[in-house]
């Protein structure tokens, strides 16, 4: 459906788009829930060993996958359920299919959750290299052959 059409239904419908300030924040909000999520998962063996950086980063490398999987699952079943993650129930914006102006079906829900997590990997996969390198070497400085260093 073209831009054009979907603000025809959305005037006719009395209804606005979403700023862009309430879906940042109900971004932030969601992470740090599942984030939140990840760390009472893994609290046992990071308490362990938090005296040794390398060991908690390893630990939180080793969780990448299971954070990952909770996200989808966190996103695909709120937007369906409830239109809404809690973030977005937070400052009161949901997600509605465009031709039934209603929550999205499962598979809409499990597609939008899919795309928007792996638009998020994308965008963390420097990070991922990072925690996975003794020198903290993102994919970026290993394919330039560089490293940051602390200027004393």
């Amino acid at each position: 459906m073209k831009v054009e059409q979907i603000e025809e239904i959305l005037a006719r419908e009395e209804l606005q788009i979403a700023p862009l300030w309430k879906r940042f924040v109900a971004f932030v909000i969601d992470e740090l829930l599942i984030s939140m999520i990840i760390i009472g998962i893994a609290w046992e063996a990071i308490s362990q060993n938090s005296q040794d950086i390398e060991i908690v980063l390893k630990i939180v490398s080793d969780y990448t996958f299971s954070m990952l999987g909770i996200a989808l699952v966190y996103h695909w079943l709120f937007v369906k359920l409830y239109g809404a993650t809690i973030g977005k129930m937070v400052v009161r914006i949901k997600v509605i299919e465009v031709a039934l102006l209603d929550n999205p079906s499962v598979m809409q829900s499990f597609l939008r959750s899919l795309i928007r997590l792996l638009s998020i990997i994308l965008t963390y996969i420097p990070f991922i290299f990072i925690l996975s390198s003794k020198i903290y070497q993102g994919l970026h400085d290993r394919i330039a052959n560089t490293i940051v260093i602390e200027i004393k």
